[in-house]
């Protein structure tokens, strides 16, 4: 079976709409991709690239970037290749960031513990402040 990822342009232009001409095209692209069974896939890091997008260039509250990239990944439609659900369904928009609880996440895949000098990450479980 075919599958693509999706880049975080096309994920901006299916949730922002615009440019309007570039929206349209991602929307035939992924309206094509489900009816011939194509899988789009979506990484943790173009998640996180989303995010900030919405945050800060489109300026979109953080709950609310949260919500649309919740709803967003779990469309039938989209796989998410890594953590970005679980993590995603955690974070409130307050104290460690999205970036930070994604590399958590990978990390204990792998690890026990992470370390940083960041206060509010340490503050997660299984981070230490060194």
């Amino acid at each position: 079976m075919k599958s693509f990822g999706l880049d975080t342009t096309v994920v901006l232009r299916l949730l922002v709409g615009e440019p309007e001409e570039q929206a349209k095209r991602a929307f035939d692209f992924l309206d094509k991709c489900h009816s011939d069974g194509i899988d789009l896939h979506v990484s943790d890091l173009v998640v996180v690239e989303t995010y900030h997008a919405l945050v800060y260039h489109y300026e979109a509250p953080k709950a609310e970037a949260v919500k649309v990239l919740c709803e967003f990944i779990s469309s039938p439609m989209i796989k998410a290749s890594g953590h970005a659900k679980e993590v995603l369904s955690e974070y409130r928009g307050t104290g460690a960031g999205l970036a930070d609880r994604m590399i958590r996440a990978d990390y204990l895949k792998h690890t026990g513990k992470v370390v940083t000098f960041d206060a509010d990450f340490a503050k997660l479980e299984n981070v230490s402040r060194i």
